[in-house]
């Protein structure tokens, strides 16, 4: 609730306010995210290769 009413006194021009900082931010987690399945894999992989 709080933070519906910060972004209605935040100017337009303000980047919190844009559109293109939510999507940012989406990507940014997605990438997160994406890192984490990559490490899993990579490590499981050597796990495999490796035989231990």
């Amino acid at each position: 609730m709080k933070e519906s009413n910060e972004n209605q006194e935040l100017p337009s021009w303000h980047r919190k306010s844009q559109k293109a900082y939510r999507i940012n931010r989406i990507i940014i987690i997605l990438q997160m995210v994406a890192a984490f399945v990559l490490a899993g894999v990579i490590w499981f992989g050597v796990e495999r290769v490796t035989g231990n």
